[in-house]
Order: C-alpha cells, then structure tokens, then sequence
C-alpha cells in the first residue's frame, strides 16, 4: 500500500496515549456548532503542543483549515497578532482552526483577546487557547458554555507504560520508569531517551518531588561532554541561533552544536531558532548555576553581548524576538514581573466607558489622586480615550490609568494641571529628537486598600507594558506621577528618576533604543564581567576603583563606540543610532560629548580617537 510523508507525519502526530477525552473535547471545534473556544491547560510537560499537533492532524483531510501560531513568535500588542495573521485569510466560509500555543506569552493580550478580537472572529472559526494557567474568570463567565476547559494531568500507569512501550522500553524497565516518573509525559519522553542514549541511568536514585527536573538532570549526565556543553549554553537564552552558540562558545565550531541540539527529543526548531521545552531548559539553567556559578554567568553575558550587537540593526517585525531575549536574560523579578507575571492576574484592563465614572470617582476620593477629583474629571472628558479600567472579577473597577501623548491634551487643560506643566518644563528643557515619542501617565491608581499581592496594580503594569511595546521603537520618554512614594522601587530597579522641582514627577528616558536598548542597560547590571569599567545601567565608568559619573548621551554614545570596538564608525552613524536622527550636516553635538568624554577618560582619553573624514574610535579601555 502506498503512502506519502504528511500521512505519516499525519500518524505521528495522532500517537497520543490517554488523552482520549480531551480528543473527543476538541474534535468538536471541526465537527459541532459549540464550543467557539477551548482553553487547554496545564504544568510544564504535560503535552498541550503535542494535542495541538494531533488536533493539526485530525482537521487535515477534513474541510477544516489550521492556522497555527505560537505565541513565543507573537509580539504581545493587537499589531503584533494581526501581523501573525498576515495571509491567513480567516472567513473562506470552511471550518477554519485558530491554535495559539504558548498562550501564557501573550497575558498582555488577553482581555482584548477575550472581548474584542475573538467576538469579531467570522462565524466559521473556532480558537484553541493552550497555556499553563487556566483562563481566567472572566472568560467562563462571559463566554459560560461556549467555552471548553480542559486541564492536562499526569498519565494512569496503563497510559503512561504504553507510551514508554512506544517509545521501545521493555515492560520491566517501564514500570521501574513509571514509579519514578508518576506519568508526567515530558519525563516519560526524557527517561526513555536516557535509557537508550546512557543506559546506566539509575532512575530509581531520582526523587519523585521536582520529578522534571530531577529526570532532566539524570539525562544530562548521560549526554556526551559536546552536546551537553551546547545545551548548558541554550538554557540560559531564550531561543538558540547559530551566532548565540558562536559567542556562547568560542573556539567550538556552531554548526556542530546547534546540529547537535537538534537531535534531542526536547528540542524543536522554530520560526527564529531552536527552543528547548521551557522545563529543560530551566532545569538544566539551575543544575550549571549551582556547579559552575563562572560558566552559568559566561553565558549570559556572552548571550547579552551577541543580541546588543543584532539588536542595532533588527527590523521592527523582528523586534519582539529581542525585547523577548533580553527580558528572558535579566533575573530581577522587577522587571520580568512587569511583562510576565508569574501570579494569574484575574484583574482586566479594558477601555473606560462613561457609565464607569461613578466608580472611578469613588476610587479616586478613596486613593487620593494628585490633583484632586475635579481635575481627574477634566481629564476624563478631555482624554476619553486615554482611560482604561482595572475590573476585579466581579466585573467591579478595581483601578485606573490614563495614558497620552502631548498633541492629545488641549492646551487649555496642559495650563490647568500642575503635574503637567512640571513634565512639559522637563520637555522643553530636555527636547526629544524628531520623530521620537513621549507618553504621559497622568494617572495610575489602584484600590489602597489591597494587602499584600495588588492585582489591580499588576493588571494595570501589565497593560501599560503593551502600550509601551506597540509604541516602540519610536517611544523615547515616559513621564508619569506618583502618590506616597508608589513608584520609588521603580525608581532604583528601572530607571525612573524624579524631576527637581516638580514634586510627584518622575521620567524614564529610554534613549533612541527605545524599549529593547532599555532593557538591554538594565541586562548589563547583571551581565557584565567583574572589572568592566562601563556600568550602562548606572552610567557610570570605574577605573582603579574611582567612579566617574557620565550623562545619558555620553554613556549611549561610550556604549556605541563600545559595540564597534576598534573599528571607525561614521559620524553619521553616531547621530543616527545615539541621538536618534539623521545627520544634518551643521551640529558639532558629537564634538562637545566628545570633549566630555576625554576629560573624564583622564589618562585614558587616547583611547577615544579621533578618526579624520569618517569620525570616531574606541580602543580597548580596561
């Protein structure tokens, strides 16, 4: 009998041991009028990409069409999905199957996911959500029984001891595998590769509390000292490319290893990369952080060095692949919390309508928002759209924000508030260059009377991080208030300073790289070797242990000059990527900075050249 390669990828992927209910569950999305959305959830391994691919499968040969995304490729904002999108044309009239994978990438997205894109979906698709964390209430509520949940568990020892007879474990060995591993499939699928690759493994030494982690670390001693180096340098990014692995490891040729990374059963090569499973990956980053604390931070560093160097000339589609990166790089839970919150935020944000005024006033007199009520009411009707909502999950205001731009507020309101006028002074005096953004926050307030965890405030973090991602890389200032010190932690970890002068005013310049070259500054507090004379985050140089304080421009441009170290970069290069515009021809701001800077170089200053018709060099300075 003849056959082709996609029926056997087709059998492949139908192999799925014990999910038998989930299949019927979710046959129903290509078959049945209801449900319009399934949410498929569950721990790290429990094999949701894997239904997805079988769900794939079972449309293929049908009149259903997948269209299947993952949301490590997504940009988090509304342009972000569309532009995953592109080409995909969604109302054809066929059944039409929309799978987002990794969903919990894309929590930014999630209320406007749930109330404006799915309900405009044409009739004749069906969404399938998988991520870690349940949806939250509001989508059950909403949506009651046009939504399917469906919660991934631990295999039965029947279904967990057929996949392992699968995978070619004898009986003996699969039940002796089984009683250590409890069904968990991606420590299924990593003890029988171990038992196949390193057949010493002594699975019964392995304790059944972190049962990944502990089958991982056992199948890491069982890999070959090549492809274990390769990995140990993949945990620690995000996403594994050819020049990652070169900086990661000099001397080792990146051909081999990245082939060699390909070969492992966890690792999956995707749209911009290879991607380990994220309990790997994390299992293994934890196992070299505790052996080799020196190799774990190399790594990182070397990773940090390699995206700040592509970074300079990434596309804008591409630019989320590298906030992604730098965000997965830094370990202040600060930052990495203000994208990705590692406790479910039940709390949306959506657009303010008139009839919430009631209780966005009470909330107001409640928290004590500068400038009193009547002047947050002028701005409610001056700035409809810049009002969004926190909703606990009752459907109630639990906090707001409003966010705009300068051109957006009329000037007979910019006269009136006070906390405006100290932001447009710091303008004036610190003028951004054409082309580039800054964005308001007039008001951020959350119920005072939360303890503990504040999901309000969260939700609403959360939700100004989108609108800062959809406006880069123009975005170059965010300006914004403060009530009792809220924003002070902020101000030490993020780069927030207060504007003298003007009390409850604080600024983040973000410089021309916008959001990546920010958080790219906050990467290299963590990241750089011990001794790097230059601290970007504190813009700061140290040499023999005295520190010399540098300004913004006189760091960035260091810094660029840093990045092409010992090569001749253009004058005009040097407005373009460090004052953010193009070259005019009659400004001598290069030179004052400069000037500053060899000043400040001391006995350093030679290494700061001067190259005659093209512009600038920097020699090693350490």
């Amino acid at each position: 009998m003849s056959t082709n390669l996609q029926a056997l990828l087709d059998d492949r992927a139908g192999a799925i041991v014990g999910r038998e209910r989930e299949q019927a569950a979710l046959r129903e999305l290509i078959t049945e009028d209801r449900p319009l959305v399934a949410f498929v959830h569950g721990v790290a391994g429990m094999g949701k990409s894997a239904l997805l691919r079988w769900l794939a499968a079972e449309a293929h040969g049908s009149d259903a069409r997948v269209i299947a995304l993952d949301g490590r490729d997504i940009e988090p904002t509304e342009q972000g999905l569309r532009e995953a999108l592109d080409g995909f044309p969604l109302d054809s009239g066929d059944r039409v199957l929309l799978l987002l994978d990794t969903y919990e990438l894309l929590r930014m997205l999630d209320p406007w996911l749930r109330t404006t894109f799915v309900p405009m979906l044409p009739s004749n698709v069906r969404v399938v959500l998988a991520g870690r964390e349940p949806p939250s209430l509001p989508w059950r509520r909403e949506y009651g029984e046009l939504l399917r949940v469906l919660r991934l568990e631990s295999l039965g020892p029947a279904d967990a001891e057929a996949m392992l007879a699968r995978a070619g474990v004898g009986e003996t060995d699969a039940r002796r595998v089984n009683r250590v591993v409890r069904g968990h499939p991606l420590a299924l699928v990593l003890a029988s590769s171990a038992l196949r690759d390193g057949p010493g493994m002594a699975l019964e030494e392995i304790a059944t509390g972190a049962i990944v982690e502990d089958v991982a670390h056992g199948y890491l001693a069982a890999l070959d000292p090549a492809t274990r180096r390769a990995l140990e340098a993949a945990s620690v990014t995000r996403r594994t490319t050819l020049s990652l692995l070169e900086a990661a490891l000099p001397g080792e040729p990146p051909g081999d290893a990245f082939a060699r990374l390909r070969e492992l059963p966890f690792v999956e090569l995707g749209r911009d990369g290879l991607v380990a499973h994220d309990a790997v990956r994390e299992a293994t980053a934890q196992r070299l952080k505790a052996i080799d604390p020196a190799a774990y931070r190399a790594h990182r560093a070397a990773a940090w060095r390699c995206l700040r160097r592509e970074l300079r000339s990434a596309a804008r589609r591409d630019l989320w692949r590298y906030t992604a990166d730098m965000l997965y790089l830094i370990e202040d839970s600060s930052v990495r919390e203000n994208f990705f919150p590692s406790v479910p935020v039940e709390h949306d944000v959506t657009p303010a309508r008139p009839e919430d005024w009631p209780e966005v006033e009470a909330l107001a007199r409640r928290s004590g928002v500068v400038g009193g009520v009547e002047m947050l009411h002028a701005w409610w009707e001056a700035v409809p759209d810049g009002f969004a909502v926190a909703r606990d999950p009752a459907g109630r205001v639990s906090g707001f924000r409003c966010v705009c731009e300068l051109s957006e507020v009329s000037p007979r309101l910019l006269e009136r508030d006070p906390i405006v006028a100290g932001w447009k002074a710091h303008l004036r005096a610190n003028p951004i260059p054409r082309g580039q953004r800054a964005v308001f926050v007039r008001y951020g307030v959350r119920n005072e009377a939360a303890t503990g965890f504040d999901a309000a405030l969260a939700a609403i973090l959360l939700d100004l991080k989108r609108v800062y991602v959809g406006m880069r890389p123009e975005l170059r200032r965010i300006y914004t208030v403060t009530v009792g010190g809220t924003l002070t932690y902020c101000a030490m970890t993020l780069g927030y300073e207060e504007i003298a002068g003007a009390a409850d005013c604080w600024v983040n310049d973000l410089g021309p790289g916008s959001i990546d070259g920010w958080l790219a500054d906050l990467g290299a507090r963590e990241l750089l070797e011990a001794g790097e004379p230059l601290d970007l985050a504190e813009r700061r140089l140290t040499f023999d242990g005295d520190p010399v304080e540098l300004t913004r421009l006189e760091a960035d441009l260091l810094a660029y000059l840093r990045a092409h170290e010992g090569r001749a970069v253009a004058r005009e290069d040097l407005l373009r990527e460090v004052w953010g515009h193009e070259w005019t021809g009659g400004s001598n701001a290069i030179e004052v900075v400069v000037s500053g800077l060899r000043k400040k170089l001391g006995d350093r200053a030679a290494a700061l050249e001067t190259v005659r018709g093209v512009g600038y060099r920097l020699r090693r300075l350490g």
